[in-house]
């Protein structure tokens, strides 16, 4: 008969074997980079160089531009991201040949292989290789100059909203009205997605129910609980991943975006009504596929899947990217009154010329905007860094170092844009950094809201056509300023992967006598 003492020691034995199994795999792992020569900062056991990230010590933004500025002085540098290493790129030289010169060579995103919806794996930004060139030459006519032009009108109606509920609020034009930026910009941008790329008539500014905007809003709310399972699953378990319906999406969100998207379909299709917007488009190119007649597999054939997917990605990225840049725009407005004033006398000095009137030639000559927007997104980029997987096994230009195919390489995007090195002083919000002749003195690679090359944002122009036209209206009949409750400076939500203000944007608009 076995005794206790004996089975006692069998399972100490088997424990302590495991952690130190355990222990020994991670060591190897973290002498990665020092065996092929390659700073780096020293790993902590299981974390890698993520410790303060993933216990949501840091946010993103911070734990990012610290990380630029501990590999500042150094091209690229080696990073543990849990137990999976990845290359940092400092280099401007080098993030073009990244994203651009050598981009055969980096064509992917790093994507989570979660067990979710077609809804999801179907969206652009998860797709990868042809798969993904197939969709990008699919929705770039969505977003040429010509289709902005035919969509502008619809974004002045949304625009005329916008003011008519604050003419509401400010009336007597003495007590400034209070308002959290981005929930307001939120509704403001849903509003003229909604009409621009699915024809759905809404005024969220006025529902007091909330309605469409208030259900699309939470589609980054998850429990705690979700986004530590997220982080532990894909740092340090990222082989079971694919078995576990787990989503960095609200997936009700997801799965109500996709009805009102079948609404709108069945409803043209029913009716013969067809719009010029986003969603005709995807519905020009569907087809009903037949999964064993091969022979039906088109080019320029989506299924209703992928078009689904491309339409709740538009509305999800363009909701965050466009409410997070009017948000952060006004918050520098307040902070800054003296540009704002000389921001509003060009809108009224340009509007003049047009009979009042906001055209789309009226908006080209406003320059204070283009560098105001440009300045707001320098210090407060939507997303905090960039990732590319090595497709391809490649040499980092003048240097012996060989990334096999698979490493992820990130680009800081956040730690580029307050490098004293290229935006002196780079906490003072100074529009003037992006004259021609100062962009001029230094690399494009140094400014990067929204990516560049063949994998930028697809929706950039969309996105900042009715940002323009949003701020146009809003700063000419308003002073923005702060109030009670405005946070200077703001907290990083450290809950949130993207640009977040933990406390919120409050402000407040004032109604101005204009006339």
């Amino acid at each position: 008969m076995i005794s206790i003492e004996t089975i006692l020691l069998s399972i100490t034995t088997a424990i302590i074997t495991l952690f130190v199994g355990i222990y020994l795999y991670y060591k190897n792992i973290y002498n990665y980079w020092k065996k092929i020569g390659v700073y780096h900062i020293e790993p902590e056991f299981f974390f890698g160089n993520a410790k303060e990230r993933v216990m949501f010590k840091k946010s993103f933004h911070e734990f990012h531009r610290d990380m630029y500025f501990k590999f500042k002085g150094h091209r690229y540098a080696g990073y543990y991201l849990g137990r999976r290493a990845s290359l940092v790129v400092i280099d401007p030289e080098i993030i073009k040949c990244v994203m651009i010169k050598d981009f055969n060579h980096f064509t992917d995103r790093q994507t989570a292989r979660f067990r979710t919806s077609e809804y999801i794996t179907q969206m652009l930004i998860n797709l990868k290789g042809a798969k993904w060139k197939r969709m990008r030459h699919l929705l770039t006519p969505a977003f040429t100059s010509g289709k902005l032009k035919t969509m502008e009108h619809l974004v002045e109606d949304c625009c005329n909203n916008m003011r008519e509920f604050l003419n509401d609020k400010t009336e007597d034009g003495a007590k400034p009205f209070d308002l959290e930026m981005k929930d307001f910009f939120g509704k403001f941008t849903l509003d003229v997605i909604a009409t621009c790329a699915f024809g759905v008539e809404s005024n969220s500014l006025t529902d007091v129910s909330g309605g469409f905007a208030s259900r699309v809003s939470n589609f980054a709310s998850l429990s705690i609980f979700k986004r530590l399972s997220l982080y532990i699953i894909l740092l340090f378990l990222p082989g079971i991943a694919r078995f576990v319906p787990l989503s960095f999406f609200n997936m009700e969100v997801i799965y109500f975006c996709a009805n009102v998207i079948k609404d709108a379909k069945h409803y043209r299709h029913t009716t013969g009504q067809k719009r010029n917007d986003f969603l005709q488009l995807l519905l020009d190119g569907e087809k009903d596929l037949n999964k064993n007649d091969e022979s039906k597999l088109k080019e320029d054939v989506l299924t209703e899947p992928q078009v689904i997917a491309q339409s709740v990605l538009f509305l999800i990225a363009g909701f965050e990217t466009s409410s997070t840049l009017m948000a952060f725009t006004c918050y520098e407005m307040a902070l800054n009154p003296t540009i704002q004033t000389e921001l509003r006398e060009e809108i009224l000095r340009v509007l003049k010329k047009y009979d009042g009137i906001c055209t789309h030639d009226a908006i080209q000559e406003m320059h204070l905007l283009d560098m105001v927007l440009y300045e707001t997104l320098r210090k407060h980029p939507p997303v905090a860094q960039l990732e590319r997987v090595c497709t391809q096994d490649y040499t980092i230009p003048d240097s012996d170092l060989h990334i096999k195919a698979g490493m992820t390489v990130q680009i800081p995007v956040v730690g580029l844009h307050y490098d004293p090195d290229y935006y002196p002083d780079p906490h003072k919000f100074d529009p003037s950094r992006f004259t021609q002749e100062e962009k001029a003195k230094r690399s494009q690679y140094v400014y990067l809201p929204f990516g560049t090359g063949p994998r930028n944002c697809i929706g950039l122009r969309f996105a900042l056509m009715s940002t323009k036209r949003g701020m146009v209206h809003l700063l000419k009949d308003f002073l923005i300023e702060i109030n009670d409750r405005t946070t200077i400076p703001y907290e990083y939500s450290k809950h949130s992967m993207l640009l977040k203000a933990k406390d919120g944007v409050w402000l407040s608009a004032k109604k101005l006598n204009t006339s």
